[in-house]
């Protein structure tokens, strides 16, 4: 129960309260289970206070300090908590239904269970917050800071956020069923075993997403008011949104296979970075655009992959075999997945000798290997003996494409 000192105390105002905070700050409030419903506490004092089971619906709490207090199960319903410090409070089994904490600070707060049905955190910093099996549907969060936070089971159905900061955050098994994720940050969010159907995700920026076993149908990429277009994937959805509404990207996009060139090697050393340097120019006076990637022993399958996927979009490949010797393995990986993409090999041949694999020259549009000897020689025989051949190649795979 309320200490009935300290709530008599309270009662006299918020300046009388905290003068006495500022002098007894070694004495830790007390008001467990008070009906303080309807008081102006605007910019009162209540850091560490034990607040379990009070009534503070609809109270005036903007500016206050409730840092590292304890409100579990309280009642906040209606409160005006704009600007107030809760970080590292505790808001298990809190009422914050129709709450308004514009930017207030809910940094590493605890809201396991809480009911934040139809509150209002714009601009708030819920960062490390744990809000598991939490109740947010409706809320309003755009642009909240939610980096790391823990929403694993949390009810965000209907939710708005848009621009949220979700780096990091933890929304497994979370609904966001109609949710509003309009322009929001998605780096490294997990998404795993989440419902996100019927989310709108317009503007959103996506990468290194969890999306493992996640609802994803129907997922809006048009602007409120510009139509329906849905996909059923979230990292696909933000590929059609760029290619729907960015007149470059789809320029790029219809020119993939008459643009890029893939430039395979290793080029640690300073003449490799010089060959791969001059390449890149001598391919850019061409109009293509040079796409470079260091293979090396160490290459993960992951990356490996995705240079396969690569390699069957471009115009064609130019693979330097010098100082890389397991290069030929890693190409025949490359060319088992690919057609019509000719391969034009070279190799310094005053380095250690390196022999072109048969199974390599099996494929038809692998070009016979060009020997330099010399750096200077490879430069000066780019564009006659390295690109000439290969888009003569790729015209000839492609009837003059």
């Amino acid at each position: 129960m309320a200490n009935e000192q300290q709530l008599a105390l309270l009662k006299q105002g918020v300046e009388a309260w905290n003068k006495w905070r500022s002098l007894s700050p070694g004495i830790p409030p007390d008001l467990r289970g008070a009906d303080l419903s309807q008081e102006d506490l605007g910019g009162i004092n209540l850091m560490k206070a034990s607040l379990s089971g009070v009534d503070l619906s609809g109270v005036n709490l903007m500016g206050a300090s409730l840092s590292q207090a304890d409100l579990r199960g309280a009642n906040l319903s209606g409160a005006y908590l704009s600007k107030a410090d809760l970080s590292e409070a505790d808001l298990s089994e809190v009422n914050l239904s129709e709450a308004y904490l514009l930017e207030a600070n809910l940094s590493r707060v605890n809201l396991d269970g809480a009911d934040l049905h139809w509150v209002y955190l714009g601009k708030a910093d819920l960062s490390g917050a744990i809000a598991i099996g939490a109740n947010l549907s409706e809320v309003d969060m755009r642009g909240a800071n939610l980096i790391g936070a823990n929403l694993i089971g949390a009810d965000l159905r209907g939710a708005i956020l848009i621009g949220a900061d979700l780096q990091g955050a933890d929304l497994s098994g979370a609904d966001l069923g109609e949710a509003n994720l309009m322009g929001a940050r998605l780096l490294k969010t997990n998404f795993e075993q989440a419902n996100l159907a019927g989310c709108l995700i317009y503007g959103i920026s996506s990468w290194g997403l969890n999306l493992e076993a996640a609802n994803q149908l129907n997922l809006s990429v048009a602007p409120p008011g510009e139509g329906a277009i849905a996909v059923d994937n979230l990292e696909v959805a933000q590929f059609i949104y760029f290619l729907l509404n960015h007149q470059k990207v789809r320029e790029v996009f219809n020119s993939i296979h008459s643009n890029i060139v893939l430039i395979l090697g290793c080029f640690q050393s300073s003449d490799r970075l010089v060959l791969l340097e001059e390449i890149r120019d001598a391919l850019r006076q061409h109009d293509y655009l040079p796409m470079s990637v260091e293979l090396e022993k160490s290459t993960t399958p992951e990356l490996k992959e995705s240079i396969s996927t690569v390699a069957g979009m471009v115009k064609f490949i130019i693979a330097d075999f010098t100082d890389a010797p397991h290069i030929p393995q890693e190409l025949l990986k490359i060319l088992q997945g690919i057609s019509e993409v000719p391969v034009q090999p070279l190799v310094q041949v005053d380095t250690t000798h390196l022999a072109i694999s048969d199974d390599l020259h099996e494929y038809p549009w692998m070009l016979p290997t060009y020997q330099y000897p010399s750096l200077s020689q490879a430069i000066a025989d780019l564009k006659e003996k390295i690109i000439a051949p290969a888009q003569a190649k790729a015209q000839e795979l492609r009837g003059g494409y």
